[in-house]
This record gives structure tokens, C-alpha cells and sequence, in this order.
């Protein structure tokens, strides 16, 4: 006796619920396993996780933590690779991603506010960039705008997207130059060495003449009033500063910082030529600067850096001018050995 037709149709339309059902539960499990947006633990797989969008990702991971944190670091891609655990007497949280200008750490600290960080120590590393004429960037996800609840990983992880960001990180490159590993530390992706003779002007390259963001630095400061509020410039290359130097940047350079460092209660800048900024092999792009500099940096942060920075507190533009012309000076000889 043949079925009638509602009943094929019924179980196949079953049976074709079914199957979408296992497919998804089996792309879910797979992207909880890897765990490319970081809600969960991380990568299961393998002691890699990689940066698709730490804008997104860091929210995420911290989401549910905020009471455990008493310490926030802000900052762009230079920053990642802070190493927040080597941060005396505190445990932070490195907040920093890709391009990160201050627009978007204030909404950040606002939102991580309304969740409970309450934390005594904030660390903002400072780009000089932030300083130039140019519009501030927009990509703040709208739950943090909304001081809302990341998406859930149920939707997320329900993606065909996601799940290609899974298969590249088990089987593909990082998209960008840096990964984190099993215990979400930044680490550098590469192993090139910076060549000084290419120079790292921008996109947007100009003198640094915008003071408005001062004002952003200032309200970020407000959010979290009890906070020590600390301040750096990471390492760039003394060959980039050389090039500001000719170009007739470099005096609006360091008078940005000197008055960026006005904000804060500790201010150090270890864009200075030092003996880290003028060896290639410290950094691959010029910009970026190995887990061993930024140790470095980390451990005595909240003291005294040493001959890599200098304090920005205590001087005014025309001595920090002055002691940038005197370190490229000194280091002329084997600065230009390089570039040879």
C-alpha cells in the first residue's frame, strides 16, 4: 500500500530537520572546541589562538571575569604584546587590539564599568598617532556603544564563518602578525627582522598637531577616578624618529607626548633611541618589539625603566627635544652602519 503523499512529506521534512540539526550541533562543537572568538576557554585543540577580531574577542573573554581583574591595560597592536602578568602586584587584563585609538578605550573602560571592573591600576599605552589631523576610527561594536551583552556563542558559533576561522586556525596562518597562545598571551607571529633602510611612515602621516584627544585621555581617566592611571609610549624604531627628525616632525612629536604625559600620574616613553630601539633585530616591522623588550618594559613599569625610556613627567617639550637630538647623536655612528 503506497503512503500518502503528507506522510512522505512529513518525514522527509523530519528527516531533513535532523540532519540540519546534527550539522549544526556538529559545527557548534567544533567551533567550541577551537573557540576562535575566545567565550570559552580557548583553543582545546591546540595551544594557539588566534587574533580574527580582538575588538570582539577580548569582550568575550572577559565577560563574566571583570571582578578578578583589579588592573586594565589599554592600547593598540603594540600593546598586546604587553605582557599584563608581568605587571608587580597586580592582575591585569591587556584590553589592547589592533589600531586601538583612544575614542575606542574610553567606550571600552564605560562598558567594562557597568560591569564591575573596579580596578586599581589602568595602563594606557599612548600613540603618537592618535595625534595627528585625521577622523577618529569607527569600529566599536554597537553592544559595547549599548553597554549591552555580547552575541551568545550559541548564535555565533552557529556560523559558517566562524567555523572557516576554526578550520584556519587548525590548519591555516594567523591573519595577523601575532597569536595568542594557550594562556591568551600575546606572542609574535613572525620571524622576520626589520630592515631600517624602509621607512614606517603611515597612512596618515603628518606632524602631530592634534591636541583634541587630550580630552579623551582625560575622560577615560574620569571613568575610572580611583585608578592609578599610567601611561607609556611603546618602542618604535630610533630609525623612524631619525626620519622625523629630517622631515621636521620630530618637535611636534615629542611635544605631543610631553603634554599626553601631563594626564597620567607615571608617564614613560620608550620611543626614545636606546639600545633596544637601534638594534634591527628587536622588532620585525619596526613598530612591533619582541616578548624579551617589552618584558623588559613590564617589569619595571610602575618604577623606573631604565635607560630604554624616559620619565616625561618632569620635563618640558624643549628638554625632551633636546634629549631625543642628543640620543640620535650618540647612536649616529652605528645607526648609520645600518642604513648602509
Amino acid at each position: 500500500m503506497n503512503t500518502p503523499a503528507p506522510k512522505l512529506a512529513a518525514r522527509y521534512l523530519a528527516s531533513l530537520a535532523g540532519i540540519i540539526l546534527v550539522c549544526l550541533s556538529l559545527a557548534f562543537a567544533f567551533n567550541a572546541l577551537v573557540d576562535p572568538l575566545w567565550y570559552f576557554s580557548g583553543n582545546q585543540l591546540k595551544p594557539v589562538n588566534f587574533a580574527f577580531n580582538e575588538r570582539l574577542s577580548k569582550p568575550n573573554l572577559i565577560a563574566g571575569h571583570e571582578s578578578e581583574y583589579d588592573c586594565v591595560i589599554f592600547g593598540d597592536s603594540r600593546v598586546t604584546l604587553l605582557p599584563e602578568y608581568r605587571i608587580k602586584g597586580h592582575h591585569c587584563f591587556n584590553f589592547a587590539f589592533s589600531a586601538g585609538e583612544i575614542n575606542e578605550f574610553l567606550a571600552y573602560a564605560k562598558w567594562l564599568k557597568t560591569r564591575g571592573l573596579d580596578p586599581r591600576l589602568v595602563i594606557v599605552g599612548v600613540s603618537a598617532g592618535n595625534f595627528r589631523q585625521r577622523p577618529p576610527s569607527n569600529n566599536i561594536p554597537d553592544f559595547i556603544r549599548e553597554n549591552s551583552n555580547p552575541s551568545p556563542a550559541i548564535i555565533k558559533y552557529l556560523s559558517t564563518d566562524i567555523l572557516a576561522m576554526s578550520w584556519r586556525t587548525l590548519f591555516g596562518t594567523s591573519p595577523i602578525d601575532r597569536y595568542y597562545d594557550a594562556d591568551f598571551h600575546c606572542r609574535v607571529a613572525v620571524t622576520s627582522t626589520y630592515d631600517p633602510r624602509k621607512l614606517i611612515r603611515d597612512a596618515h602621516s603628518g606632524p602631530f598637531d592634534n591636541r583634541a584627544p587630550l580630552d579623551q585621555y582625560r575622560a577615560l581617566r574620569a571613568v575610572f577616578p580611583n585608578a592609578e592611571f599610567v601611561g607609556y609610549t611603546p618602542p618604535i624604531s630610533a630609525y623612524a624618529i631619525l626620519d622625523y627628525e629630517k622631515i621636521g616632525w620630530l618637535s611636534s612629536y615629542t611635544k605631543a607626548l610631553v603634554d599626553a604625559a601631563s594626564v597620567f600620574d607615571i608617564y614613560w616613553d620608550a620611543s626614545i633611541p636606546s639600545s633596544i630601539t637601534i638594534d634591527p633585530a628587536n622588532t620585525y616591522d619596526g613598530t612591533h618589539y619582541s616578548s624579551t623588550v617589552n618584558a623588559k618594559i613590564a617589569d619595571r613599569l610602575l618604577d623606573n625603566p631604565g635607560p630604554i625610556a624616559i620619565d616625561l613627567k618632569h620635563v618640558t617639550a624643549d628638554e625632551a627635544l633636546a634629549t631625543y637630538r642628543t640620543r640620535l647623536t650618540k647612536y649616529h655612528d652605528t645607526m648609520q652602519a645600518h642604513l648602509n
